[in-house]
């Protein structure tokens, strides 16, 4: 579908370039299809989409992503604090982050992992599979055990959407005393623009088209 062979044009955020998005800067790696749109989508896309699920699953350890986001944020040199966000169980949460636990302890010494800073203790439904949008609550199946009273806190986690758990997150961090200053998404979300836009895209190129045409 041309609105997904061009999510450049359609999507508000690009890859690899910060926004503000709640009050925190946010970059991401990558658009993310959902699975129903997999038919209409090319092969590097449905590639980046199974990294992407295999971030998710642990079989991806995701260092060139974070490295990537960390690197075009442009934060201002310090010691940051990672918490990685909190998955529907402990059990997936350890999974997904582990490696990224890893590579933050033995490989940057500017940073510090928080991977144990939070307590998953209870199972919830997954919000990607929750229906109800932005206007959900998050339900919080975890608590935050470790000290981060004064730290500055980079979010760390998979896909962006609407960014209301992010922005849960963040609410649930500072009321502990940490402080975000950034979060980084392995993927966004694209969303299928109007009907009407793609028409008035593509109309608008073929006009110009014509008139390129009509007046060599």
């Amino acid at each position: 579908m041309f609105c997904f062979a061009r999510s450049d044009f359609f999507e508000d955020h690009q890859p690899l370039k910060p926004f503000k998005s709640h009050g925190i800067k946010v970059a991401f790696y990558g658009y993310y299809y959902p699975s129903r749109y997999a038919d209409l989508i090319d092969d590097e896309q449905r590639a980046f989409c199974c990294s992407l699920y295999q971030f998710k699953e642990g079989e991806n350890h995701g260092i060139e992503f974070f490295k990537a986001c960390m690197s075009v944020l442009n934060l201002a040199d310090a010691p940051y604090h990672i918490l990685f966000m909190p998955c529907s169980d402990e059990f997936k949460y350890a999974r997904r982050f582990k490696r990224l636990d890893w590579y933050i302890t033995t490989h940057r010494p500017d940073l510090s992992s928080g991977l144990y800073d939070v307590d998953v203790f209870e199972s919830r439904d997954s919000l990607h599979e929750a229906k109800g949008g932005e206007n959900r609550i998050l339900e919080r199946n975890y608590r935050i055990t470790g000290n981060i009273e004064g730290k500055q806190i980079i979010i760390v986690d998979d896909v962006l959407t609407s960014g209301q758990s992010m922005a849960d997150y963040k609410e649930e961090i500072e009321r502990c005393g940490g402080k975000v200053v950034a979060a980084i998404f392995y993927g966004k979300t694209v969303t299928r623009p109007p009907l009407l836009l793609i028409k008035a895209h593509v109309w608008g190129g073929c006009i110009v088209n014509k008139i390129k045409e009509l007046t060599k």
